[in-house]
């Protein structure tokens, strides 16, 4: 079996537990509490908090000293998608199989509690029991990675791309940053914690390559998924994706070409942990 896949089956409910139990402790209104908690706790993939704790483990570090760490990374990525399901947004009614967060809160609460996850990653984070020198380091490239130069942007290129001729740089752009760099970070964490900055410049090459990858392998998903696996309904049809744009006999093709780098940049770096991951990426199905 892969081991990816065994990783996220032996730690994903701890990491669900563990963020339950966190925001329970904090001293925030209930209603936000409980929002925060039913977007935050769910059957989503994980894949970017346990992938961070996945290549740790590689490193011969205990992991389980890092799970707020994990969940830095998960609240700022469940805010954005909390975001990205609002009306002026995407416009979702499901996420994870059950309905989206505004629809059950409504959208006024919905925008807070993303509000409140966004914020609440930046002091999980600066808890946390990371060197200060260090610690200063991951947060300026957190705030980058997620920010303006980075999540934000991608999003703002694919909200506004009806106003620009969207070609292949400006598709792949966009999901580089969109996408791509909350699938780098993890990784990028990982590696700066473990102290392997000698691989740092690989690490960042395959986590860009995996992070088109896995947009290509999302837009997939998306048209072609049931949603018993995926737990959401189609996107705009109206919006230009990998698949809208190159078709599926070429997002395969993409697909197979950007996973096939990733997993070379693995093998040069002799890590098979990653080559699974990479394997892991390409062949699920939600």
């Amino acid at each position: 079996m892969n081991k990816f896949q065994v990783f996220i089956d032996e730690n994903k409910d701890i990491l669900n537990d563990f963020a339950k139990k966190y925001i329970e402790k904090t001293d925030m209104p209930e209603l936000l509490k409980k929002s925060i908690s039913y977007s935050l706790v769910n059957d989503g993939k994980k894949i970017r908090p346990l992938s961070f704790l996945y290549l740790l483990k590689y490193y011969g570090e205990d992991f389980a000293e890092y799970f707020d760490v994990a969940l830095a990374i998960e609240l700022v990525h469940t805010y954005s998608l909390v975001h990205d399901d609002l009306p002026e947004m995407d416009n979702d009614d499901y996420r994870w199989g059950k309905l989206t967060n505004h629809k059950v809160f409504g959208q006024d609460v919905a925008v807070l509690t993303g509000d409140a996850m966004l914020t609440l990653a930046f002091e999980v984070l600066s808890n946390s029991n990371i060197k200060p020198d260090l610690k200063v380091k991951l947060i300026s490239q957190f705030a980058n990675y997620s920010g303006a130069m980075g999540m934000i942007a991608g999003q703002i290129y694919d909200i506004k791309q009806k106003e620009y001729e969207v070609n292949a740089d400006y598709l792949r752009r966009m999901h580089s940053l969109k996408t791509g760099k909350l699938i780098e970070l993890p990784l990028d964490f990982a590696c700066q914690i473990a102290g392997k900055v000698e691989e740092l410049s690989d690490i960042n090459s395959f986590g860009k390559e995996l992070g088109i990858a896995y947009q290509i392998k999302d837009d997939i998903l998306d048209y072609y998924g049931d949603f018993e696996n995926i737990g959401k309904l189609p996107s705009d049809e109206d919006m230009i994706t990998y698949l809208s744009f190159y078709g599926i006999e070429q997002c395969e093709e993409l697909l197979e070409k950007h996973t096939t780098s990733a997993i070379e940049i693995a093998r040069k770096l002799k890590n098979c942990e990653l080559e699974d991951f990479s394997n892991y990426l390409l062949k699920r199905n939600k």
